[in-house]
């Protein structure tokens, strides 16, 4: 009974406190919104970008005018210091870095080919090409045809209206000149120097043997020659400095291709220590006896201003005189100097005239400069396919800025008969060197498939597909 009114007592007092419990509210059994984790945010989806309008094809101008990335544009200083070199008059000159000739097969090797590099001193006409028409009057220029011996098999012929034309059979030998076929065993004509008939024949021994005794006995051509044979490792392995020591002795018997050959060797450090102050120095004394690859270095160097205090009016004249010698460098520079107008009076004709000339002599930068002046009619009257023979031939042997002019002119049929898969046969080598066209991309992209493969096909098969 007394446990009973215990638990009586004790729920009495409970019950108020339920109540109050049961007046705040009804039991939760989750928590508070606050307690919650705040869910990550969803990323906002990154916007599409909006495709760019194809642009709109249309015919371009052909702008044949050089830009600022084409190579043939005049850079200052002018590179190249060392043409060919130079061998005595009446001999063609040898490729220089001709492999060395085994002793044991020296007197055996085949005739070295001829440089095909421009045209040393020694291959130049025997009469220089007169001096450009004063055209002070206004008139249109047109090609001089220059003294010059009969051309080889395929060499390009200049006509007067700008054309270039190649002979299909081989060019007349001279008369009285012995067939270069048999020249090993033709006799040697009185007073013919035996040691350079032998070197010019291959047999780079016999020469050296038949020039030592001569330039024992101060002989300035055979000193020469035998500088030539150790400079260049012909029949024997290189020695500059060999080679440095006999250009020495004939320079002081006053050999003028002696000479060159010394600042040659000081200009670029080959058996002496480099010094192109005596290089300067050599190529003066060189040009002063009438050496035409001497006479060009040193008007480059008047051009560069360093060894010699920079004088570009003094350079212009060397490059006239080493021009007017036949050396096509020095052409191709002077009509550049005529463009600029820098040391000359500026002279479009002029300028037309002397990259005509050079490019007669196969330096290919002026070909392209002279087919972009006929094209433009500048300094020329204007020969729309006179001009594409000209780009066919530069672009032919490589040059990536003839072959997208080309390109160009094939694909809209301008002064050539047009061929789109040609144009993009050229377009696709210019593209491999670097020069890119929009507007002949468009023309590609326009082709059939089938048509673009067999464009890439003879692109890859260059030169054997031409």
């Amino acid at each position: 009974m007394k446990r009973l009114l215990l638990v009586a007592l004790v729920l009495s007092a409970a019950l108020p406190a339920l109540a109050q419990s049961a007046s705040d509210g009804p039991m939760v059994l989750t928590p508070p919104a606050d307690d919650q984790a705040t869910p990550p945010a969803k990323p906002k989806p990154k916007p599409k970008p909006k495709p760019v309008p194809p642009a709109a094809a249309g015919p371009a101008p052909i702008e044949l005018v050089p830009d600022a990335t084409d190579t043939s544009a005049i850079i200052w200083p002018l590179p190249r210091l060392r043409p060919p070199t130079a061998v005595p008059s009446g001999t063609t000159a040898v490729a220089e870095g001709a492999p060395a000739t085994t002793p044991a097969a020296a007197d055996q090797a085949a005739p070295a080919p001829p440089a095909s590099d421009g045209m040393s001193a020694a291959q130049a006409p025997a009469q220089a090409p007169p001096p450009p028409a004063d055209n002070s009057a206004g008139q249109t220029a047109t090609t001089t045809e220059a003294p010059a011996p009969l051309p080889a098999p395929g060499a390009p012929t200049l006509t007067s209206n700008g054309a270039v034309t190649t002979p299909s059979t081989p060019a007349t030998p001279i008369p009285g000149t012995p067939d270069p076929a048999n020249a090993a065993d033709q006799p040697d004509a009185p007073g013919a120097d035996l040691a350079f008939g032998a070197f010019q024949r291959g047999y780079y021994l016999t020469a050296f043997k038949l020039a030592i005794p001569r330039a024992e006995a101060g002989d300035t051509a055979a000193q020469t020659l035998i500088g030539l044979i150790y400079e260049g490792g012909y029949g024997m392995p290189r020695d500059p400095a060999q080679a440095v020591t006999w250009y020495q002795f004939a320079d002081k018997g006053g050999d003028p291709r002696a000479q060159f050959a010394l600042g040659r060797m000081y200009l670029e450090g080959r058996g002496v220590a480099q010094d192109r102050a005596k290089a300067a120095d050599f190529f003066e004394k060189a040009a002063a006896k009438g050496d035409i690859s001497a006479t060009y270095n040193l008007a480059l160097l008047y051009l560069e201003g360093k060894v010699r205090p920079q004088d570009l009016t003094r350079a212009a004249e060397l490059f006239q005189t080493a021009a007017q010698g036949g050396n096509p460098d020095a052409e191709y520079v002077l009509a550049q100097l005529y463009a600029e107008g820098r040391g000359v009076t500026q002279d479009q004709t002029q300028a037309t005239k002397w990259f005509a000339e050079a490019a007669r002599l196969g330096q290919i930068p002026a070909e392209v400069e002279y087919a972009i002046r006929l094209f433009n009619g500048l300094g020329i009257q204007a020969n729309e396919s006179a001009a594409a023979e000209w780009f066919q031939r530069a672009a032919d042997l490589g040059n990536p800025i003839a072959q997208n002019r080309l390109a160009r002119l094939l694909a809209t049929g301008r002064g050539i008969k047009q061929d789109q898969i040609a144009a993009a046969k050229y377009n696709y080598l210019a593209k491999a060197a670097g020069k890119n066209d929009d507007f002949l991309d468009q023309m590609v992209a326009s082709l059939t498939d089938d048509q673009r493969q067999q464009a890439l096909t003879e692109a890859q098969r260059w030169p054997a597909s031409d």
